[in-house]
């Protein structure tokens, strides 16, 4: 059963979410937040003298500033209100994807590729790609990361509409089309310098808002005893397993067997290892002020999204032993019926801008990336010798270009920006073995990178069509279709049960061709 976080349009309903009491009161503050924005990017518009100012704040970021860069980065639609989601309907087996791998994620970069990457002094990992494999394979991750960053992007904006016009009566589109514009601006002029402080503020409101919100739903519920004594979940899965259990209680989300067995694995795999060599995550580790605080900011930022990633999975999971009924296809709004019901309008304003916040600091932040990408690797593909101020011009060219086209997504491809969000998983099967091997292997090399990444592509199909049949089955149950979720939940768990043996593909083939070219290869 995929629990895949979605913000759609179809969730534009009114069946179990009203218009709040504070609804002005959440304009308000939201329009001040966004005053605020503003404000940080026009302030540092005055350090920006060269490309790696505006993507790299200088390199220059300190511990308090880089681990909530971090964490916001994370905390967004899909780590709040699809994480109570999936709390909701699989407890802790079904929130492995998220906000347990990305932890993984953390700590992996944190312990062993934040100090050598910082230590590099590239500008986007793009750059080490180049540097160690080669244009061609450069090109190939580039591709990657772009298709990734702007799927992200456009679903963070359907999300931002969403919630406003839920909560608020706002128009959706002019909401996105407002956020957009906004950081638009931020981005332009004060790049990562401004963003990072914007960071801090999300981060506080999204720690206050959550803390306030969890003893109240547990509250409701009759206290912590009756919450851990009752807990619960759709699936009827013991809810705080996190390891696969017994077939007939349940096995990996009612997966047995190996497809059981490659789900769980893919669950951990799919964010814990895939986006190890994430240009999004790892442009917090080329802005670090050193090598130290690099570390150090991944392995505290992990132990800070664990506990805040944990909160609305605990809400997720008291409701639904509450007794919250939601249709399948709503889940993801527990959080917004919790502080529709539960909390005092002041309460309820505050978690509104605090996740509003945080969506508005991915946006930002997620759109500095893609420019970065495109002003400083693609447009350097073509003009080798520009200096870094013709790549700042580029980039901040490629800021407003960016968000038009997240935009239009947003707007007006919902259904294919869900494909594209999900190309962020083909890091795993594509890029994830070049960028290790690459650190740690002197003698993986171009042609062995190529390779992986084809391979890896080629057999995440090839295993997907063998394995989609045995999911279709799996989820053709009546509650499923009568929610309109079978073919998609089908579609989703047969790719991310192939991705697993994808990926060993992709991992081999380079160990194989990188030892049989060794001494002919040159890069390619």
């Amino acid at each position: 059963m995929n629990i895949l976080y979605t913000a759609s349009v179809q969730l534009v309903e009114r069946d179990y979410i009203e218009v709040f009491q504070s609804a002005n009161w959440i304009l308000t503050t939201l329009g001040l937040f966004i005053l605020f924005i503003l404000y940080m990017g026009f302030r540092y518009a005055g350090r920006i003298e060269e490309s790696d100012d505006l993507a790299l704040a200088g390199r220059n970021l300190t511990l308090p500033f880089l681990v909530p860069s971090i964490c916001a980065t994370w905390i967004c639609a899909g780590a709040m209100m699809g994480a109570a989601g999936e709390a909701y309907i699989g407890g802790f087996q079904a929130i492995i994807f998220d906000p347990f791998a990305p932890v993984l994620m953390m700590f992996l970069i944190g312990f062993f590729f934040a100090y050598r990457l910082r230590k590099s002094g590239y500008s986007t990992v793009v750059d080490f790609m180049n540097e160690r494999y080669g244009k061609k394979m450069g090109m190939l991750y580039l591709v990657v990361q772009m298709l990734a960053a702007i799927g992200w992007l456009g679903g963070q904006l359907v999300a931002l509409g969403v919630i406003v016009f839920l909560t608020t009566g706002f128009s959706m589109a002019g909401a996105i089309i407002l956020a957009s514009l906004v950081m638009i601006v931020v981005t332009y002029f004060g790049g990562l310098w401004a963003l990072s402080r914007v960071d801090v503020v999300a981060m506080m409101l999204m720690v206050i808002g959550l803390f306030v919100m969890l003893p109240i739903t547990i509250g409701e519920i009759g206290g912590w005893n009756t919450f851990f004594a009752e807990a619960g979940n759709w699936l009827e899965l013991p809810t705080f397993a996190m390891v696969p259990v017994a077939a007939e209680d349940g096995g990996y989300l009612w997966y047995t067997g190996i497809l059981g067995l490659a789900f769980y694995v893919s669950a951990w795999a799919a964010l814990g290892l895939g986006d190890v060599p994430s240009q999004v995550i790892l442009q917090r580790v080329l802005a670090a002020k050193d090598e130290k605080i690099a570390a150090k900011g991944f392995i505290i930022g992990g132990l800070l999204y664990l506990v805040l990633g944990m909160i609305p999975v605990l809400i997720g999971i008291g409701m639904f032993t509450w007794g919250l009924d939601l249709p399948l296809d709503t889940v993801e709004m527990v959080l917004p019926w919790v502080a529709d019901n539960f909390l005092p309008p002041w309460a309820g304003t505050l978690f509104v801008v605090a996740l509003a916040g945080a969506i508005i600091s991915t946006v930002g932040n997620t759109t500095l990336i893609s420019a970065t990408m495109a002003g400083h690797n693609l447009y350097k593909y073509f003009r080798p010798e520009a200096s870094k101020q013709d790549e700042l011009r580029a980039v901040r060219i490629a800021i407003p270009l960016t968000m038009i086209i997240s935009l239009g997504i947003a707007l007006y491809f919902e259904t294919v920006y869900r494909l594209i969000v999900f190309s962020g998983s083909l890091q795993l099967c594509t890029v994830f073995a070049p960028f290790v091997f690459g650190f740690f292997w002197k003698k993986a090399n171009a042609k062995g990178a190529i390779a992986s990444f084809f391979s890896g592509l080629v057999s995440w199909v090839v295993f997907f069509v063998l394995v989609f049949p045995y999911t279709r089955e799996a989820n053709y149950e009546e509650e499923i279709i009568d929610a309109g979720l079978a073919m998609d939940w089908a579609i989703w768990d047969g790719l991310y049960i192939s991705m697993v043996p994808a990926a060993m593909v992709s991992v081999i083939v380079m160990i194989i061709v990188s030892k049989a070219t060794y001494q002919s290869d040159s890069k390619a």
